[in-house]
């Protein structure tokens, strides 16, 4: 089987182990016992170093290490590997038909500040690096708004497999 090797995957893992912080405390022994893992920061630092074949940092450790950190650096590097993007979205969101048009009104509201970013980026005699941080800015907030209302959207999906026949 060939080795596969994802250097931003790997590189975002020992990021997020090593650059953990909580309090005064630090580190991937600070991670290890904030998790639940004991005193096991050797075992952690082994498996988030790709020069060892022996270590593999598991799914669930690597959700649980992000989750703990609040560092999405390992999902976001996994996603680009992938082709995708990260867009953060609430946890828990209510569905319901107000919800759902004041998802979509959000969105569209944020649309709307996007293009007013990009005109002002493009009446302005030159274009300087603080313009398209604002448009990137407003863009991504575009996404995650986007997101939610598709999430919304995937809470109201009839399951033809649980879903009363109507008419039958």
């Amino acid at each position: 089987m060939p080795n596969f090797a994802y250097p931003e995957v790997d590189r975002a893992k020992w990021l997020v182990v090593h650059e953990y912080r909580n309090g005064d405390r630090r580190g991937a022994r600070a991670l290890a016992e904030d998790i639940g893992e004991g005193p096991g920061a050797t075992v952690w630092c082994n498996k988030v170093n790709p020069a060892l074949d022996s270590h593999h940092l598991a799914v669930n450790e690597s959700i649980r290490a992000q989750l703990q950190a609040q560092d999405f650096r390992i999902l976001k590097a996994e996603a680009r590997v992938l082709g995708h993007v990260c867009i953060p979205i609430p946890s828990t969101l209510p569905c319901s038909d107000i919800e759902i048009l004041n998802a979509y009104a959000d969105w569209t509201a944020d649309i709307g500040e996007t293009a007013q970013a990009i005109k002002a980026a493009l009446d302005a005699p030159r274009v300087v690096r603080q313009r398209l941080v604002d448009i990137r800015r407003e863009i991504d907030e575009d996404f995650q708004r986007a997101a939610v209302l598709y999430s919304l959207l995937e809470q109201i999906e009839d399951d033809p497999h649980t879903a009363p026949v109507v008419g039958g």
